[in-house]
């Protein structure tokens, strides 16, 4: 049983048409389910769970990247099948997971092609792709050592599972979302722009940030803020999610 949740920003008049033409081609395609359409009354996390009591097996969200993180902090823990119908083509999670925008997804959704990947936390908000921290005096401890930055405004360090969105996921870095670790990326704010980029690697299961200037931020998958000191983790469970054949990972 499928569960379609249209985050409630859809509500504006500028996304009707969109929105019809991905309705009739779900129908198009014999995978129909129920449509909750999200507003002041409707809580996401509410949906969710009813559907899966009811017996819902996949949740797709029809949104933008902000959705998506969002669903993901809600079914992180839950046996289900998670997939994205982006909005537009500035989903950068859908580039990610290889969905193209409006009713194109529907044939990727269709394919049903699964991968099962890792997650990331930080603090208690789980993450796809990676975390970053910038122009910080940051300290890293790990439970055998401690990493610093040099200085402040010389350093950009990441956390990756898949490093697409940090731009880390090069030929020279590989980064596995299967494999049970995140990649700890440092690299000198001087070379970012280089082709060789300076850089310091590390694979972890948990860390802990800390930054001597207060109110420091941590960007995670490019959407929401997170202060410091936090702690950084794998996360204990897995994400099963659609994705498309142009996917930005193996």
């Amino acid at each position: 049983m499928y569960l379609y949740i249209h985050d409630n920003f859809l509500s504006a008049k500028r996304y009707e048409s969109a929105l019809y033409r991905i309705e009739n081609r779900l129908v198009d395609l014999g995978i129909k389910g129920r449509v909750v359409r999200l507003n002041v009354l409707k809580n996401m996390s509410e949906v969710v769970n009813d559907g899966i009591r009811q017996g819902v097996k996949t949740v797709v969200v029809v949104g933008d990247d902000s959705s998506f993180s969002k669903i993901i902090n809600i079914i992180a823990d839950k046996d289900v099948v998670l997939g994205i119908i982006p909005i537009d083509k500035r989903s950068k999670i859908g580039q990610l997971l290889g969905v193209p925008p409006g009713h194109a997804a529907c044939e990727t959704i269709a394919q049903r092609i699964i991968k099962t990947i890792d997650l990331g936390l930080v603090g208690n908000y789980y993450f796809i792709d990676s975390a970053i921290i910038r122009n910080e005096n940051t300290l890293l401890k790990l439970k055998a050592f401690n990493i610093g930055t040099r200085e402040p405004k010389s350093n950009q360090v990441s956390f990756n599972n898949l490093g697409v969105l940090s731009g880390v996921n090069t030929k020279q870095l590989s980064v596995n979302p299967t494999d049970g670790f995140l990649d700890l990326v440092v690299e000198d704010s001087e070379s970012l722009l280089s082709r060789n980029k300076a850089t310091s690697h590390f694979r972890f299961k948990e860390l802990t940030v800390e930054c001597a200037q207060p109110g420091a931020i941590i960007t995670v998958d490019q959407v929401a803020k997170l202060k410091t000191p936090t702690t950084v983790q794998i996360a204990k469970g897995k994400l099963k999610v659609i994705v498309g054949t142009k996917r930005l990972f193996d």
